[in-house]
């Protein structure tokens, strides 16, 4: 059942961001009571912080290992793959929509919206070490930065070919400079 709710809540949140559902909506989506959702999470912001966890667990998984064997451009396309999955599933990732709501969310949701984003943000940083790009804070920077507005344009514009050009585009970008893995 929880996981139920969890799923009806990540669609909820990424249709209609944080404040734009209620524990009722989601029991009529689970079809259970809104007590039943309350017992799982007792709060929404414990819902939200339990969803983001789980989120981030799920990217990072898709991912894969960044110290691996592969080719940088090679980690950075199952990067941009695993958010081109959430596109087509569901329009936008989860924690771009809610750092658009950042200023409104109760505490605990930011720290775990802000954790979601220091993972990421570590993974890649350890993608482009390995790899041996000079400067891997600041090309992760620009991969994260540039693969959120890819994102955002593809979903506003209702064309997910933006996500893959501008994607495609800022893997080489970022891949050129690397030394060859010894």
């Amino acid at each position: 059942m929880k996981d139920a709710i969890l799923k009806a809540a990540e669609a909820r949140m990424r249709r209609d961001g944080f404040h734009g559902f209620s524990f009722r909506d989601l029991a009529a989506d689970v079809g259970i009571k809104s007590a039943s959702v309350h017992y799982h999470f007792p709060t929404k912001a414990d819902l939200a912080v339990g969803l983001m966890r789980n989120y981030r667990e799920e990217m990072l998984a898709a991912f894969g290992d960044a110290g691996d064997d592969r080719a940088l451009a090679d980690k950075l396309g199952a990067v941009c793959d695993a958010y081109k999955t959430k596109l087509s599933q569901a329009g936008i990732c989860l924690c771009g929509i809610l750092a658009a709501e950042h200023a409104g969310l109760p505490e605990p949701v930011g720290a775990a919206l802000k954790d979601y984003f220091i993972a990421c943000r570590d993974w890649l940083i350890s993608a482009f070490a390995g790899s041996g790009a000079d400067e891997p804070e600041k090309r992760a920077l620009v991969f994260s930065s540039a693969l959120q507005g890819a994102l955002l344009m593809s979903h506003a514009m209702g064309d997910p070919t933006l996500f893959d050009h501008a994607t495609g585009e800022t893997i080489r970008a970022c891949d050129s400079g690397t030394r060859p893995r010894q």
